[in-house]
């Protein structure tokens, strides 16, 4: 690992096991509101679905799950297969686990599935840096070459903090390699281009979609790089919190 890294996403606190029923409504439904996918892998199998959770209805102590990607996993659901739970926001990864029956549903005319609010979830906080979304309108490319790659690779910027972002590549198959250090790593930003080495980190393509999300952690930051990011990810965040400001 280079020596320049000045955190590291799984450097931080220790995860934390929350019981309150308030708290875990809490962060179930700012799951919900944020449309963050969920992770779900079945014990004993190896495919790893993705869904979403659509309703959390703490007075009947139950959340509701949209249609599993692949849709194979509905059939695991209803039998009522053990399952883990992982998703990630602003830097907090969250699990939690099921192991009864889904409930088959409907949701505003769509399928959903209903389960039990779970007991109690881990939290836990794997970075100190602000993790921003980008805001809909917007189109930030990103630009990936190395000596690696035969030709570069080019995506849209989904998210970016101090310390790493998320690249979405319209292509279910690419070259991208977990672990591998891309020299050439530019990102067309409102204040300015930047480019840097940047260490991809997690990788989880979607055939269904014919897309990529690529998670990569920035290397070699230069400070003029770093100011560039900063005043983006304060402008975001105000962005969010004036969205959050028109809600109530």
């Amino acid at each position: 690992m280079a020596s320049d890294l000045r955190s590291d996403d799984t450097a931080a606190l220790p995860p934390q096991l929350l019981t309150s029923p308030i708290e875990i409504t809490g962060h179930l439904r700012a799951l919900m509101q944020n449309r963050d996918p969920l992770e779900i892998q079945f014990n004993d199998r190896q495919q790893v679905y993705q869904s979403y959770i659509v309703e959390v209805d703490r007075e009947n102590n139950r959340v509701a799950f949209d249609e599993l990607i692949p849709n194979t996993g509905e059939r695991h659901l209803l039998n009522g297969e053990a399952f883990k739970v992982m998703t990630r926001r602003d830097g907090v990864c969250i699990t939690w686990s099921h192991s009864q029956p889904a409930l088959a549903d409907t949701l505003d005319k769509a399928p959903c599935y209903w389960l039990t609010l779970p007991a109690e979830i881990i939290y836990h906080q794997r970075r100190d840096a602000y993790r921003a979304d980008t805001l809909p309108e917007q189109s930030l490319e990103v630009y990936i070459n190395s000596a690696k790659l035969i030709n570069p690779i080019s995506g849209r910027l989904l998210d970016i903090s101090a310390t790493g972002c998320k690249v979405y590549i319209k292509s279910a198959i690419t070259p991208l390699q977990p672990g591998q250090l891309y020299e050439t790593f530019s990102i067309l930003l409102p204040g300015g281009n930047i480019t840097l080495s940047a260490e991809l980190r997690h990788l989880s393509s979607d055939e269904e979609s014919n897309s990529t999300l690529a998670g990569f952690k920035f290397h070699a930051l230069n400070g003029a790089s770093q100011r560039i990011i900063e005043r983006f990810v304060y402008q975001l965040q105000r962005e969010a919190r004036r969205s959050d400001d028109a809600l109530f």
